[in-house]
C-alpha cells in the first residue's frame, strides 16, 4: 500500500494596528484572508494546507491612495495562490502589471506599496520581498536570521561602506529605492528572493517597518521560544504600542509544528 505523507501543520498568529496615524495603509494576508483594519486584534489559526502563504504590504505614505495599493497587491496575490500559482519574482511582476491596469490613471496613478511575502510547504519556504518590510527566520532555540535586505538608501550606503550600521542617521536616508507602483514606467524595481527550510518549532516573522523600526533590538530580546505564537505576537504588539506606535504596523508569525 502507498505510504501516506502527513501534511505539514503551521500555526499563523497575526495582528495589525494603525498606530499613531489617522488611517491604515498596511495590509496583511494570513492564510485565506486579507486584512486592512485600523485595529486587528491578535488572532491565530492552524493550517494543514500543502502551502501556507503569509504577507504584509505597507502602502508608501507619500504616494496617492497608498492603502489601495497595499490591499490590491495582497488580494491579487491571494487570488493567484488560490489558482495554484508559485511564489516567485515573476508573480510579483505580474501583480504589479495588474496594479497598473487597476490604478495607474487619474488620482491613483503612482499608488505604491512595499511587500514581504512567504510561502511555506513541507519542503521549503520561499520568500519574496520589495522595499523595507522584512522576513526573519527564528529557530526553535531562539536564533534569528534576517532573510530580506531593505531596499533603502541607507542599506545601500552601508553595503558600499559609506555608512556605519551601528550609527543612527536622519530619517531621510531611509528613503525607499524599490517599491511596487501603479505606474507603467516603474517596472524595473528590485525584487529580493530566497528560500529556507523550517524544522518543527522554527518560525518566520513577516512584518512591516512599523514593527522592526519601532522595536529595533527589542524585537529579538522580547522573543521567548517557549511562548505560543499568539502570545508572542501579543507581546510584540504591546511593546510597539507602549513605544507610541509612530507608524502603522502589521505582523504575521508562521510557526512549523511537529
Amino acid at each position: 500500500m502507498p505510504t501516506t505523507v502527513p501534511r505539514p501543520r503551521h500555526t499563523l498568529a497575526y495582528t495589525q494596528h494603525c498606530g499613531n496615524n489617522p488611517g491604515q495603509q498596511d495590509a496583511l494576508w494570513a492564510g485565506p484572508q486579507v486584512f486592512q483594519q485600523r485595529n486587528l486584534a491578535p488572532s491565530s489559526h492552524d493550517s494543514e494546507d500543502l502551502c501556507v502563504w503569509a504577507a504584509v504590504a505597507d502602502g508608501v505614505a507619500d504616494s496617492p491612495r497608498a492603502e489601495r495599493a497595499s490591499r490590491f497587491v495582497l488580494q491579487a496575490l491571494a487570488a493567484h495562490a488560490a489558482a495554484g500559482a508559485m511564489c516567485t519574482a515573476g508573480l510579483v511582476r505580474q501583480v504589479q502589471a495588474e496594479l497598473c491596469d487597476a490604478l495607474a490613471r487619474g488620482r491613483t496613478r503612482g499608488a505604491s506599496t512595499t511587500l514581504a511575502l512567504a510561502a511555506c510547504s513541507a519542503e521549503r519556504c520561499t520568500v519574496v520581498h520589495v522595499g523595507d518590510s522584512r522576513v526573519y527566520r527564528i529557530t526553535a532555540d531562539g536564533q534569528w536570521q534576517q532573510l530580506t535586505r531593505d531596499h533603502t538608501q541607507l542599506q545601500r550606503m552601508i553595503e558600499d561602506g559609506e555608512a556605519d550600521p551601528e550609527m543612527e542617521y536622519a530619517t531621510a536616508y531611509n528613503a525607499l529605492e524599490a517599491y511596487i507602483a501603479a505606474d507603467g514606467e516603474e517596472t524595473d524595481f528590485s525584487i529580493g528572493c530566497c528560500s529556507t527550510q523550517l524544522a518543527p518549532g522554527d518560525a518566520l516573522l513577516v512584518c512591516t517597518d512599523g514593527v522592526h523600526d519601532t522595536l529595533g533590538a527589542h524585537l529579538q530580546t522580547l522573543h521567548h521560544p517557549q511562548l505560543a505564537p499568539l502570545a508572542q505576537v501579543q507581546a510584540w504588539r504591546r511593546a510597539v504600542l507602549q513605544r507610541g506606535a509612530p507608524d502603522n504596523f502589521s505582523m504575521v508569525l508562521v510557526q512549523r509544528q511537529a
